[in-house]
């Protein structure tokens, strides 16, 4: 390292101009007369003595009086554990400062705001590490590698992952199957790009605009009623209109929203040709502990029934409830938000479908 660049890192760690000049200069002379010291270096001989005795004190050199003053550096461990402590100094306060930059401007305890897009990525994957039932995501490759790591750990605990990746004209997908082996339960292809967006078991968001906005600036939520909004138009707009161009288990059918599978369920329940046994965890409302029950599907309802045909997403709007036979009581199910019903569903497994009819 260069000696101007040594000097502007004692300077760094404490000592002022004439101070490093004068240390600098005595380790390359090693043991010598306070005047050879000041005649080698910028520090005005007036000034040396002082400058020698403050040096001294802060351990970096021994001074030994003769019929002059001398001076030697005292071994550089002092010196050493000084620096390295200032730098850690240096590198936590640099650290904390960029946390502080990130931070978001707090609005209330259930929304915070944030200059920085980045930041929805960032608290993205802490909340990742936190879910225990879906992670709903609508996300560019680059981002969607970025999560991969703590999707896979996700995905060991049994966590749902439905994403859609935002990729334009309908290319290939830069992410391959093995890559997202493991970390993707379901993968949806949008061709039109849209913002970051992840839900983490419906009390949680991340989101941010992607590139195309003028507005910089990341949305985090806590809530257990706000991030239905985002579900409903990550379930709407992200993800229904969608076609699956990867699936981890194809032999699994499994529902995070009792909407999909109402759509997907509906007609074949009016036509009492099929037995449809599913498993549901989720909440009882009445005392709101975790609840998981196995059954046959008995019957399926919802206020804006016209027809027996196939549900729209617009006619399931409101409210929908099924009633679930587990062989020793009926039990009604609800979807996100529902009030009247015994059971809040939010995984629905299908078990098994047997044809019945004739």
């Amino acid at each position: 390292m260069e000696r101007e660049l040594v000097r502007q890192a004692l300077k760094y760690a404490g000592l002022t101009e004439y101070q490093a000049d004068a240390y600098l200069t005595l380790l390359e002379l090693g043991t010598a007369p306070a005047v050879e010291i000041a005649r080698k270096c910028s520090v005005p001989s007036s000034q040396i003595y002082d400058v020698l005795r403050d040096l001294e004190d802060r351990e970096y050199i021994e001074t030994m009086d003769q019929e002059k003053l001398y001076a030697r550096p005292e071994p550089p461990e002092t010196v050493f554990d000084d620096l390295t402590s200032r730098g850690e100094l240096l590198a936590d306060a640099a650290e904390d400062i960029k946390e502080r930059y990130r931070e978001p401007d707090t609005v209330n305890y259930r929304i915070s705001v944030t200059k920085h897009p980045e930041s929805a990525v960032e608290q993205a994957l802490t909340g990742i590490t936190d879910a225990d039932t879906v992670v709903e995501i609508a996300a560019t490759p680059a981002q969607l590698r970025e999560l991969l790591p703590e999707l896979r750990v996700a995905r060991d605990r049994e966590v749902i992952v439905r994403t859609t990746l935002y990729l334009e004209d309908h290319g290939e997908v830069p992410i391959d199957d093995e890559m997202l082996d493991g970390g993707v339960s379901e993968l949806r292809v949008c061709s039109i790009p849209g913002p970051f967006l992840v839900i983490l078991d419906r009390h949680r968001v991340c989101f941010a605009p992607n590139t195309r906005s003028d507005e910089t600036y990341g949305v985090l939520i806590h809530d257990r009623i706000l991030p239905f909004i985002f579900h409903w138009y990550f379930l709407t707009c992200l993800w229904n209109l969608y076609p699956t161009v990867y699936r981890d288990d194809p032999k699994t059918v499994t529902y995070v929203s009792l909407k999909e599978f109402f759509r997907d369920f509906y007609s074949i329940i009016q036509a009492d040709e099929f037995e449809v046994v599913i498993q549901i965890r989720g909440s009882e409302i009445r005392t709101n502990s975790e609840i998981s029950i196995a059954g046959r599907v008995q019957s399926m309802t919802y206020p804006q029934r016209q027809h027996d045909h196939r549900p729209s997403l617009t006619e399931l709007a409101t409210y929908a409830t099924m009633v679930v036979d587990t062989g020793t009581e009926l039990l009604s199910v609800g979807g996100w938000g529902a009030v009247f019903e015994d059971i809040i569903a939010r995984r629905v497994d299908v078990l098994s479908i047997e044809y019945t009819g004739c």
